[in-house]
Order: structure tokens, then sequence, then C-alpha cells
């Protein structure tokens, strides 16, 4: 196990696959704990999605199965299930993916492991939830966006929607999800119980999108959020001479506005209600923000984007560049904070991800370790299993 970390000692029996449930774990994994990922004798079916492929492993599995231990277990078959309650009565936290009642069928749901390990904290992760008519429905993140409604407010009004890039389904899911093992765990610490927590994705993006929906419930003057509101366009920034920037108005004076409307030439809305208190109902999410976007990059368009961003800055204003790929990993700030690391690759050599979010100074920070090789560390975890009661 482990030795530094919040959570050294701790240990994570983890049957899930694809990117939810190993996200989940793999925070689990970077404060400390001891995960164990059991696969089939096929693996984790995310080692073959792709491309891109790193040495011949996918980056997709690399991304969400850095620093745990793989075990090959056909938990399937009967004479290997003895070896899996083994292993559970072994670990202070259980996941699975499998399915409403699919474990309960295969002899380890959670009340078939706690009657030998009462202080079991077991995490059951499904795309629709326990109950009701989409229990059984295999889930993926287009199928869970379209459900969750998330894909209809992106893209350009009256044409087809959009789904977002990232992966929030899947990635966010792993987050509510580590937060209630977390928790379960807390509450273990005070009573010595364990529990069974229960996760599905659908409920993540239904809770998300809960936000916007407070906010309509019964709205007297509601023009939405940036990128959620059923009626606003696209919002792509605004074009400068050498590309585009985002910026918005909240803190300057009136002597602040009155600098920037003359340094720009657009005394003309001076006048106009629209730019009123200081122009902050012009830009970003602002009322009147998209019909006015026009008269901004009339007066930005002559002009290079870090000199707009420095003049904004200086009125009390924020702006950044839109940035890309390429120009966010370079950026300073990406280096200032240490985002990326280098992870050793299961093949030789190394691969960049991004480092854990979270900054630690009660504990040493654990050594990040490569994903682990399709049952590296099976005869390593089982052998020790002998001294284990069945």
């Amino acid at each position: 196990m482990s030795k530094d970390g919040n959570l050294a000692g701790l240990r994570v029996v983890d049957l899930t696959q694809g990117i939810t449930g190993p996200f989940a774990s793999m925070q689990l994994a970077d404060a400390g704990a001891e995960v164990i990922k059991v696969e089939l004798p096929n693996g984790d079916y995310a080692r073959q999605v792709g491309p891109p492929f790193l040495n011949g492993e996918s980056a997709v599995f690399l991304s969400v199965n850095r620093s745990k231990k793989s075990v090959v277990l056909d938990y399937r078959l009967g004479d290997q299930r003895p070896v899996l309650h083994k292993l559970a009565q072994t670990a202070d936290v259980f996941l699975e993916d499998l399915g409403p009642g699919k474990a309960e069928q295969l002899g380890f749901g959670y009340e078939q492991l706690s009657l030998r390990n009462p202080g079991l904290v077991y995490c059951a992760i499904t795309p629709f939830g326990e109950n009701g008519p989409l229990r059984d429905l295999p889930g993926c993140e287009l199928v869970l966006q379209a459900m969750a409604e998330y894909t209809a407010s992106l893209g350009r009004i009256g044409d087809p929607p959009v789904r977002l890039g990232a992966d929030v389904a899947c990635i966010n899911t792993g987050i509510f999800a580590a937060q209630a093992i977390l928790a379960a765990l807390f509450f273990r610490e005070r009573t010595g119980q364990g529990q069974r927590v229960a996760v599905s994705q659908f409920g993540s993006l239904l809770h998300m999108r809960g936000i916007m929906w407070h906010s309509m419930t019964n709205p007297d003057d509601w023009y939405g959020f940036h990128l959620d509101h059923y009626t606003n366009p696209p919002d792509y920034g605004y074009e400068a001479q050498d590309g585009a920037l985002y910026f918005i108005l909240r803190r300057g004076s009136s002597e602040d506005w009155d600098r920037l409307v003359l340094e720009l030439g657009m005394e003309q809305v001076l006048t106009d209600p629209r730019f009123d208190d200081y122009g902050r109902q012009a830009t970003s999410i602002g009322r009147y923000a998209p019909e006015v976007k026009e008269l901004w990059e009339q007066a930005f368009k002559q002009r290079p984007r870090d000199e707009l961003i420095k003049l904004i800055k200086s009125v009390g204003g924020d702006a950044v560049p839109v940035m890309d790929y390429r120009s966010l990993i370079s950026h300073p700030q990406v280096e200032a904070i240490g985002a990326i690391i280098e992870v050793p690759h299961p093949n030789g050599g190394v691969f960049k991800a991004i480092r854990p979010v979270a900054r630690f100074t009660g504990a040493p920070q654990p050594r990040i370790s490569a994903p682990p090789r399709l049952g590296e560390h099976t005869e390593q975890i089982l052998s020790a299993l002998d001294a284990v009661k069945a």
C-alpha cells in the first residue's frame, strides 16, 4: 500500500471499466489509496478505445488508470468468486458498474460482501439509476447528454443539437462518486459502519443542469447564463486584429468607463441605454451582449489582442485570449501551477498528463506510477490472500 498521501493505507477494489468508475478510483489513488483494478481476462474495454494510442496503449485508458494495480480475475466463473470475496474482505472500498442487480446475481452485492466486511464502503455506478423504466438501459456519453437535455443549449438557434466536447457525464459522475465514497468513509470513521453508495450518470447531469432550471422556475426578468440560455447564440469571443479575446466589465468606475470608450473611439455608445452601468450589461453574460457584439468588434478589429487585453484590465475589466490547445499548454499560467506532469508509460518512456487538482500541505504527495499492464499485479495481490479466511 502507498505510504504517502491523505488516503495512505486505504485499499480500494475496483471492478469498473471505461471512464466514470476508473476516474473516481484514480482520484483515490492520487490521494494515496491502493487501488486494485480487477479486470476480466480480456481487460477493461477502455484498453481498446482509440485512436489515439501511445506505444500501443489506449490514451483513454492511460488517462484514468495511473497509480493502480491490475489483477485478472474472471469473477463470472463460480470457482473464481470466492477469490473476489477474499479480496473484498481486505478492502475499505469496493466499486462496481455492472448495472442494477448484476453484482447481486453474481454473488458480490453489498449485502453479500458486508457480511464478512461490515465496514466496507460499496459504490455502485449506473447510467440511469437503479429504478425506473430506463434502469437497464446501457448508457454512453452522447445518450446521457441528449437524455439530460445537455445538447439543447449549444449550437445555433434552430440548428440540430450539439454535444458538449468534454465527457461531462462520465467525468462529473466520477467526481461525485469519489466525493460520496469519502463522505461514507468519514461516516465509518465516526461510527464504524460501512454503507452502500449509489451514483448515476443521469442523476449527475440533472444535478448540474439544475443551476439553470432553478433560475427558470419563476423568473421575473431572466436572460440566461453563458452557453446555457435557449435563445442565446454561441459565444466565440470578440475578434481582434490577430485573434479572439473574451472580456467582462464589472469593477470599473465612471472615469474608467469613459476612458475605455474614448480610447476605442466608441463615443456613440455613451447615449445608448444598452451600455448603461458602465457597459456591464453589454459584455459577457449581460442582457445586451449578443446584440451589441458587432459594435465592440468594429472597435477591436484594428487593434492587436494583447493591446486590448491590457487596456481592458487597466479600466477594471477582466480579459483573456481565447485559447487553443497549443497556446494553452504553453501558457505560463499552466506552467506556474504545475498542471502538466510526466507519467511513466507502461511500455517504457513517459507521457504527459494533467496532475491532480488539489494540493495538500499535511501529507507527502504520493508518487504517481504508470497505469498497469493487464494482470501485472495478479500474482502479487492474490498470493497475499492465502491467509484470508474464505
